[in-house]
Parts: C-alpha cells; structure tokens; sequence
C-alpha cells in the first residue's frame, strides 16, 4: 500500500478536541516547518546511534510517567536482555521521520477537504503531529526490523510512534505487550496490542467502549504503584495539617492562588505540585507565601503524596495515586472549564468533590470521610488484595521474559490468573486488605 493512502486519523484515533479557537492551516504549516528545522540543525546532532545489531525486548517509554510504568518491570530483568528506548530527542530519529513525511502533505490536504463536519477540526488542531505521522510510520518499520524485534513493550497507546511502533508490529508478526501507565477515558482507541496488561475493570470497561481488543487482556493491577508497597507506609490521617496542591495544564494560577491564599488564611502548611508539562509557576510567590514545590521531573508523585495528609486536585489521575496511598484527596475546580468526571472518579465514589471553599473545609475537618471503599479500589486496581499486590514489576517480567521464549503457556497459574473468554484474563485470588 502507498503511503499516501494511510488512513492517517485511524492510526491517530484522536478523538478529544478542547473548545478553544483553532489555529489557522497556515499556522499549522509554519509549526511543522519550525519543527522540521528544530530536528533538523539542533535536536539531530543529540541523536545517538543505537546498537547496530540486536536481537530481543524492546521498551519504548519517553515521557516520565510512561517510564514510572516500565522501570519497574526492567528492575527484573537481566543486563543486556533487552533495549529501553525512553528519550524522544536521543532514541527517535525525528529529523528523519519529518523529512519522510514532507511529501505528503497533498494526502493530508486531501484528508482534510473530504473529512466530514466532526473530523475537520481535529484535523486541523493536529495537522502538524498527523503529518509527521507518515513518516513515524515509516522509521517504525525500520526500528522493528533492524532491531529484529521480539517482544515490542509500550507504556503508550496515544503517541503517534506509539500507535505507529503497535500497529507495524502487528503488521510484522511481532509480539506487542502494552502496560497502562495512567487513567484512561472513554474515546481512548481500542487495544491493539498482542497482550495489554490493565489497571483493572474500570480501564477495561473505556476500553471497550472502541470495540472488542485485537489481542488478549490482563486486569493485573498497575504496575505504577509497586513502589507504595516496597517503601511507603500505610497513612491513618485524622487531622489535616498539610495539603497537597497538584495542578495540570486546564488550571488557572490565579484561581490556584485564590484557594491557596484561602488555606493560608486557615493555617494549612500547602506543597504545590504541577503536572509535568505545565508551565509558568510563580516559583517567588511560592516563597513569598512560604508554599512548598514539590518538582514533578524530580519527586514521583508518591514521595509527593507520602509528604502531606490530603490533596486537592482538578481532574487529574493523580487521585488514584493518592487512593492507593490511602491518602483523602478532593476534586476542585481550579478552571474555567466544568468538572465532567472525564476518568468516572467521583461517579464511583472514588474521590469526594468539592464545589466551594464551605464543602472544600467541611472535607478537611473530616478527611477519612474522603477515602474510598476497598471494592472500589478493586475496581480502578486488580491487585488490590491479591499475592501480586506491590510485585507486578516482576509478574509482568516473568511474563516478558516467557512471552520472548515462546514459554509462557504456565503464567496464569504461577500468578492465579483465570481465562474468562477468548481474550480477558482476571485475578482470581483476593486476600483481605488490612
């Protein structure tokens, strides 16, 4: 198939769309040029040569939070079984991917006049990432097949090498294991992978949503949260002395500032903490208001949450993270956007909502009321309560390392999981939660 003729959105599968003003295709133009220069004159020459010769595992994971997922399954294995590519400005060739992309921008044109009334702003917001996206497509191929690839693992399924690394290595005949790293919403796309390990029922459920999976599913439990069990303690809060503040890019600092200043006046001790991709801390009128930074390309958000006795957050999946630490957390509207409970978090009593600063301080004067049931953690976490509860690095390892020997045919049960259809696989064993 040429590749003028991919279905570029498909592959994309973007389906949220924010209601500000779109940019001009113009605008989008000049975006990609910038880029295309970007990669071109500064990012290439921080571009390394990666082994000329492999023959394995490979992770791929270049954010933070994709890399939170993944270490703790690397941790379990040995040196030199597999390849970790977790930096998008010294693993991926983008200077390559860019310049294969130019010549199709009359398909994308193309695309775009003849896409219906739904799918035109989509475009239009993404032009410049669905662009380069014919020549993420193409360097997927050549990264499967010059790494000779066995097993491809992904913490990912929204990035558009993600999806063009998981497609491709379905193409190829190549084992693809997708590990969640964060909450998912309805109109995330369909699981692709050969095998997706899940948080659990809820993530599975959205999941759905984009139809039947095209390979199997494991509810095993985050793996993300392995850490609570191997270093923190367990929180018994009863009264609030510190809050925790974690702000994501829908926020306004000045609505941040105003509630800030509220607590202030009530004599909380604040830790501010942003998501990693905001920008624009007023770090002087932290100090000045004597606010703590908690610095998320620095501190994981459980050393964050293991510093205070409740958080207030917009909607963010950080409130699962503080669930699991048996840490009260609130949802608070910081932006001028309506609270739609886009991860169903306050649906299922996960998280309390505060809609003023009156129920906001009734929620600190009584913080246990603000923790979930066990059941419903069971739901957002499978391994809640189970053998594998806080070692799922290492389950998913044992699984990695099998899959790659064509030897895994005893894995569910070694770790007590049971084949319920054609492709769901579920934790059969809960022990009490203390």
């Amino acid at each position: 198939m040429k590749y003028s003729q991919l279905d570029i959105v498909d592959i994309n599968r973007i389906i949220f769309i924010s209601n500000e003003k779109q940019p001009s295709l113009f605008k989008q133009l000049c975006i990609f040029f910038a880029q295309l220069f970007y990669y071109t004159f500064v990012i290439h020459f921080r571009y390394k040569a990666l082994p000329s010769i492999y023959k394995g595992i490979v992770f791929f994971g270049v954010s933070i939070n994709n890399q939170r997922s993944l270490d703790p399954i690397i941790e379990h294995l040995g040196e030199g079984e597999y390849l970790y590519l977790k930096n998008h400005k010294t693993d991926v060739n983008k200077r390559r991917a860019y310049w294969l992309s130019l010549p199709y921008l009359p398909a994308l044109l193309k695309t775009y006049r003849k896409a219906d009334a739904a799918t035109k702003p989509l475009i239009k917001k993404y032009f410049t990432r669905l662009w380069a996206t014919y020549g993420f497509y193409q360097i997927a191929k050549e990264y499967l097949e010059h790494y000779q690839v066995k097993v491809l693992v992904v913490s990912s399924d929204q990035g558009e090498f993600h999806r063009c690394l998981l497609l491709r290595a379905k193409e190829l005949g190549i084992k693809s294991i997708y590990v969640q790293h964060a909450s998912v919403a309805k109109g995330f796309p369909k699981l692709i992978a050969s095998y997706s390990f899940l948080d659990g029922q809820e993530s599975f459920d959205k999941y759905l949503f984009a139809g039947q999976p095209d390979g199997e599913v494991y509810l095993s439990g985050g793996v993300r949260f392995d850490p609570i069990f191997q270093k923190y303690k367990p929180k018994a809060i009863e009264k609030v002395s510190t809050i925790g503040i974690a702000i994501n890019m829908l926020d306004d600092f000045g609505e941040v500032k105003r509630l800030c200043q509220f607590l202030l006046n009530h004599k909380f001790k604040l830790v501010l903490r942003p998501h990693p991709r905001y920008g624009g801390i007023n770090k002087t009128w932290l100090e000045e208001n004597a606010i703590c930074y908690s610095d998320p390309k620095a501190e994981s958000s459980f050393d964050f949450i293991s510093h205070i006795d409740l958080m207030i957050s917009n909607e963010s999946s950080i409130h699962l993270d503080a669930a699991m630490m048996k840490c009260p957390s609130v949802v608070y509207n910081f932006s001028t956007h309506p609270i739609l409970d886009h991860y169903s978090y306050i649906k299922t009593g996960l998280v309390k909502v505060a809609n003023s600063e009156e129920q906001l301080l009734a929620s600190l004067m009584y913080p246990l009321g603000a923790l979930p049931s066990t059941e419903t953690l069971q739901f957002y976490n499978a391994s809640c309560g189970t053998p594998n509860e806080g070692m799922l690095g290492e389950v998913i390892s044992v699984f990695i390392n099998g899959l790659s020997k064509d030897s895994h045919s005893l894995f569910d049960d070694r770790f007590g999981f049971q084949k319920v259809n054609d492709y769901l696989h579920k934790c059969n064993t809960y022990e009490t939660i203390g």
